[in-house]
């Protein structure tokens, strides 16, 4: 059986307001939680996907350090597409262990504003690229892609499609993932699928039986060997535990053993590999 890889955690020296770890009369160590649950659930590696604000604005520089503490810490820092380092805070970032970056772009302008340098950049040194978008925020990277074919985009918790409050076929979830599903087409672009407790009415309505057409539409459009799975820990705590995360999978009767296997670790695995050369 392949090692497990989680491609979307957060670790954070300050807890999120609305997280599982800030809860009143709870005090709990991010990292040293996940460890213990990376070790229960064979977990060897987890791609961090930083963020700096809301009282953690040193977030890279935190994530970078844990790696001296963990050896499943994959740090990925996060950036403003409109205002993106120079080359030279790349270069030290990826003599730090660094394997990506991270953005949450507010616009499409934003997008465009960040220098082609930067893709060009992050094709050659096998960098991914974690990014949060939702509906049509997706259409500009088809800009980014037919410019830069080779960017490894990963796209985070499927694309966040809208909520589904009744049972929806296929290709009511291939219209809802329309704009995500027109960039299979470019062979870089991975799907990262976490996130179902904010894909369905009821958050804690585990194993998200609702959203599963949205994993089958993906897998026919992506391939089973671009789809990561993803925890979106601390998040996911306040709904599922950390081993339903990566169990319901194996409920999902459309995937067999061997693509199980490859989302829950050998897909990400294999790309941080790149990424490290």
């Amino acid at each position: 059986m392949t090692k497990r890889a989680d491609a979307h955690i957060h670790l954070f020296q300050t807890p999120l307001g609305n997280s599982f770890a800030a809860r009143s009369g709870v005090e709990i160590d991010e990292a040293a939680c996940f460890d213990s649950l990376a070790r229960e659930n064979d977990v060897a590696a987890a791609l961090i996907v930083c963020h700096q604000g809301a009282g953690n604005e040193t977030n890279n520089d935190y994530v970078i350090g844990l790696q001296s503490q963990y050896d499943w810490v994959r740090p990925a820092a996060h950036i403003e597409p409109d205002a993106a380092p120079g080359i030279d805070a790349l270069e030290k970032w990826r003599d730090q262990g660094v394997l990506g970056l991270v953005m949450y772009p507010q616009s499409p302008a934003a997008v465009r504003a960040c220098p082609d340098r930067i893709w060009e950049w992050m094709i050659a040194n096998r960098w991914v690229l974690s990014v949060n978008a939702k509906g049509e925020a997706w259409d500009i990277w088809q800009e980014v892609l037919e410019r830069h074919g080779d960017l490894r985009l990963i796209i985070s918790h499927l694309g966040l499609p809208d909520k589904v409050e009744e049972p929806i076929d296929q290709a009511q979830a291939r219209e809802r993932l329309r704009h995500v599903i027109a960039l299979a087409e470019h062979p870089q672009v991975r799907v990262k699928l976490s996130g179902f407790y904010a894909m369905t009415d009821v958050m804690y309505d585990h194993p998200y039986e609702l959203a599963w057409p949205f994993v089958e539409a993906l897998s026919d459009a992506f391939g089973v060997e671009r789809l990561l799975f993803a925890s979106d820990y601390t998040p996911c705590l306040n709904y599922q535990t950390y081993p339903q995360t990566l169990g319901l999978f194996w409920k999902m009767p459309f995937l067999s053993d061997d693509d199980r296997d490859r989302i829950a670790g050998a897909n990400l695995l294999e790309l941080l590999a790149e990424a490290a050369k």
